[in-house]
């Protein structure tokens, strides 16, 4: 697929610093995402798949393969259990912490990365758009 890595940069955010504050993060954790500027890149290494996450203080990834659940440090204090569903240019990333539902959609193409986030504590839509590099 002609987006396996690439990097992509974010560029835009619609609704985030909402979606943000949704999760009721202490408010300099809150603020540290609000305003990052992250990159972005997913490889396929066999059967399973690599998102990197690249921002001026760090890089995380998260490494999976199609439907099996695994786990995530979302905060020192909080790991969730996620499930990332891949159809074509598709990953549906579903995290759940106690009663807390995430879901986030990561939409590729050659030129950009629209994420789209919901959550079950939430009634809005967060959207980030991503540029190509």
């Amino acid at each position: 697929m002609s987006f396996f890595g690439k990097l992509y940069t974010l560029q835009k955010n619609e609704n985030f610093d909402s979606f943000i504050n949704s999760l009721n993060l202490p408010q300099d954790k809150a603020d540290a995402l609000i305003n990052a500027k992250p990159s972005q890149k997913i490889e396929k290494d066999g059967d399973y798949y690599i998102i990197t996450t690249i921002t001026s203080k760090r890089t995380t990834e998260i490494k999976f393969k199609n439907g099996v659940e695994f786990d995530e440090a979302f905060t020192n204090e909080i790991t969730t259990k996620n499930t990332v569903t891949v159809d074509g240019n598709k990953f549906t990333q579903v995290q759940k912490a106690d009663d807390k539902i995430i879901t986030i959609i990561r939409e590729y193409s050659p030129e950009q990365l629209v994420v789209t986030l919901t959550c079950n504590f939430w009634d809005g839509t967060a959207k980030r758009y991503y540029t190509a590099n």
